[in-house]
């Protein structure tokens, strides 16, 4: 998401997505789609169906609110990740009751009640959540520039925070949970900036037990670069050193987290394909055309490299692939979970 992202002030459309307004032997198919600009979500039990509810409220660029949740397993793979355009969010949760559990894009984590946690939605993770009886959270959705600004630039993927910065943190959401009702919108919008004073207070309580990485400026600087000139060949880890006016120690470390500059780039042109593929409306474009425009230097180039990603190829991509989620803000983000609103 650029930085021209829609401030949208929404208060008096309160999202309330709940399994129980379903039909049971509809429920599992509900909650899927409902979830699926997340994760996609299964049962971990065969015998048990999906039960889940969403209450949230928009406050400013970013989107915040309660879920609940049975036992369920969540996979956020490259496809949902093209498909969801939250490539530049973070969702940040606190678990209030149950546990979650699983591998972020290479970081195992464990979050118990109190505990909370931090996931990158451009990048992969599965997680399996449970609880006795009833899960629950408060989950933040934030953009990537907020999140990461407070963190002073670390990549906070799969990052679960405990005790004293778990504790402000927590408490700092679960009172704009319980406040937002009670708000006019542009009052409601305001509580972004609390919210993003409060990150920077726990993230900076936590600072010794994460480890160093540089200001967010130079990720910031850098994913701008890549948006701006993403269809260009010639971008790369070179091209980038010098429009930045850094050394490649300097990029590689910024983005060493997410397996090195290169493989950002490789991703975000990918992404870009695979949105263009499944439009609905997909204008009459050649494969090698559409390769071209976004930064490869070959049919043959994206095809090994789209079969690596996605599984499948461009063509299939093509023929079985529509996008139904959206473009990436979240006003549309807040429309699509309305829809499941009774």
């Amino acid at each position: 998401m650029n930085s021209a992202r829609i401030r949208v002030s929404m208060n008096s459309a309160r999202i309330r997505v709940s399994t129980r307004s379903v039909d049971p032997a509809d429920a599992d198919d509900f909650w899927r789609s409902a979830t699926r600009p997340f994760f996609v979500t299964d049962r971990i039990d065969p015998d048990t169906s999906l039960e889940g509810s969403i209450t949230a409220l928009s406050i400013g660029t970013s989107l915040i609110g309660q879920t609940t949740f049975n036992a369920q397993k969540y996979t956020r793979n490259n496809r949902l990740i093209a498909e969801s355009g939250l490539d530049d969010e973070y969702m940040v949760q606190v678990v209030l009751d149950g546990q979650l559990s699983g591998n972020a894009d290479g970081v195992d984590f464990v979050a118990r009640q109190g505990d909370v946690t931090f996931f990158d939605l451009g990048r992969t993770w599965t997680a399996d959540a449970e609880a006795e009886s009833t899960g629950r959270t408060i989950t933040l959705l934030a953009p990537r520039s907020l999140v990461e600004a407070e963190s002073k630039g670390r990549s906070l993927h799969g990052t679960v925070l405990r005790g004293v910065p778990a504790v402000v943190l927590a408490q700092c959401m679960q009172s704009v949970v319980l406040a937002l009702p009670h708000l006019d919108p542009d009052a409601a919008a305001g509580y972004e900036d609390v919210v993003a004073s409060l990150l920077r207070v726990s993230l900076g309580i936590a600072e010794p037990d994460l480890s160093p990485r540089p200001d967010h400026s130079l990720r910031d600087r850098a994913y701008a670069y890549i948006a701006e000139h993403l269809s260009e060949t010639w971008l790369g880890p070179t091209s980038m050193c010098a429009a930045l006016s850094v050394s490649r120690a300097q990029l590689y470390r910024a983005f060493a987290s997410d397996g090195g500059i290169a493989l950002v780039i490789r991703r975000k042109r990918l992404e870009l394909v695979y949105r263009e593929l499944t439009r609905t409306e997909m204008p009459n474009e050649t494969i090698e055309a559409l390769a071209l425009r976004c930064g490869f230097t070959s049919k043959s180039q994206l095809a090994r490299s789209f079969k690596d990603f996605y599984g499948m190829t461009p063509s299939q991509a093509r023929t079985h692939g529509r996008r139904t989620i959206g473009d990436p803000s979240i006003a549309r983000l807040h429309r699509r979970l309305e829809f499941f609103s009774p």
